[in-house]
């Protein structure tokens, strides 16, 4: 089963791509942000079997930046299936927790999900309009 300690890895790979790419930090925060987000929706509620791995596929053109999470956990289509987050009234009172897919669909031009032999399959846009 995949641990929340991975999560290194995914920030590591972003800073990489970001720097090989010449984001602008708000940029790089953002895809970094999306991606932990819903990674950690993944090991913490996606019941992966750990037979494979959650896959990140990060492409960055002049144009956009395309993010494929792959992994083997329960169907889940974070673009219909998940609950619109509790609205805060009172921060003191706000739970944690929830708001991963609704950041990310925050952050993301685009958002689209497929299931494609047991594998869930999510991509992201996020145009860059720097």
């Amino acid at each position: 089963m995949p641990e929340i300690d991975e999560l290194s890895a995914i920030q590591m790979a972003v800073e990489s791509v970001s720097e090989q790419s010449e984001w602008p930090p708000a940029l790089a925060y953002q895809v970094e942000l999306i991606l932990e987000e819903l990674c950690i929706n993944v090991i913490n509620h996606g019941e992966v079997d750990g037979t494979k791995p959650i896959k990140v596929i990060i492409v960055s053109d002049d144009a956009s930046i395309k993010i494929e999470i792959l992994d083997n956990g329960k169907a889940f289509d974070p673009t219909q299936d998940a609950p619109e987050p509790e609205q805060i009234t009172d921060i003191d009172e706000a739970e944690i927790g929830g708001w991963g897919v609704h950041l990310a669909h925050t952050f993301s031009d685009e958002m689209h999900y497929r299931r494609e032999d047991d594998m869930n399959c999510l991509t992201l846009v996020k145009r860059r309009n720097d």
